[in-house]
């Protein structure tokens, strides 16, 4: 059984000029026959870009979509090779490109990053573009799955918009599974990662999953996540929108029935 926690925030940035929050989430429990898989993505709209509000949707629909039919098609995630992702990465894109069209613009103004993970109890795989990170975590030992991806120039990343996209798609497939994972983009990176070792920051996430995994409410929980995505020392870090998905699997022995 998996619980989990989800929130877009607007960053103070976007809230003075009234503009919308330009990141997007997503996150769905499979459950199949023989297999069941966790499948959570997170994608940060460029904030130099017209409509990126609706790319990051654009990226985060596609994404879950395309795996709801590749697990309805195949029973489980086991199997899945990066060109699968690709070809969902296209599918994103071509809907980016559709709504382009109809504006008269380029795809450019749909420009979003994207950060997916697929926990699955034999086989996991992850995936990304640009900046945020995937966190993941065992009995308290977290790690980053990819550092956040630099772009050509200061302070810029890679965009699943752009022509060579798949030249910075990075993927890793593992035979381990994972009783946490967290999932953000770059306007908490100041707050989650240490950047001097390049690893995730202990006292950020720990007591995080220790009151997601302790609660029976989530609900309740998730609006104390969205105060604090919004507290003051949060939003002084960064003027960005935050996006944060946390998910933990309570086993039996977290006292949890079957």
């Amino acid at each position: 059984m998996w619980q989990h926690l989800a929130h877009s925030i607007r960053g103070a940035a976007h809230e003075a000029d009234c503009s919308p929050c330009q990141d997007s989430h997503s996150f769905r429990f499979f459950d199949g026959q023989s297999s069941s898989a966790v499948v959570a993505c997170v994608a940060d709209g460029a904030g130099s870009s017209k409509y990126s509000n609706e790319g990051s949707a654009f990226a985060c629909e596609a994404i879950e979509e395309n795996a709801a039919a590749y697990f309805e098609e195949h029973g489980c995630f086991d199997h899945l090779q990066r060109e699968d992702v690709v070809g969902w990465c296209n599918d994103a894109r071509q809907r980016m490109e559709e709504e382009a069209s109809q504006r008269d613009c380029g795809i450019r103004e749909f420009a979003s990053t994207l950060c997916a993970a697929i926990i699955s109890p034999s086989r996991s795989f992850f995936f990304q573009i640009g900046d945020g990170a995937i966190i993941l975590g065992q009995q308290g030992v977290y790690g980053v799955v990819f550092w956040p991806q630099s772009g050509e120039y200061a302070n810029s990343t890679n965009f699943l918009s752009a022509k060579q996209y798949e030249q910075h798609l990075e993927f890793l497939s593992v035979s381990s599974c994972f009783s946490d994972v967290a999932l953000f983009t770059d306007g908490l990176e100041r707050l989650a990662l240490a950047f001097d070792t390049q690893t995730p920051h202990p006292p950020f996430f720990e007591p995080l999953f220790q009151a997601l995994r302790s609660t029976d409410n989530c609900a309740a929980l998730g609006e104390d996540l969205r105060e604090f995505l919004q507290s003051y020392s949060v939003k002084s870090r960064s003027d960005d929108d935050k996006t944060l998905i946390l998910a933990s699997e309570l086993l039996e022995k977290d006292g949890e029935d079957d």
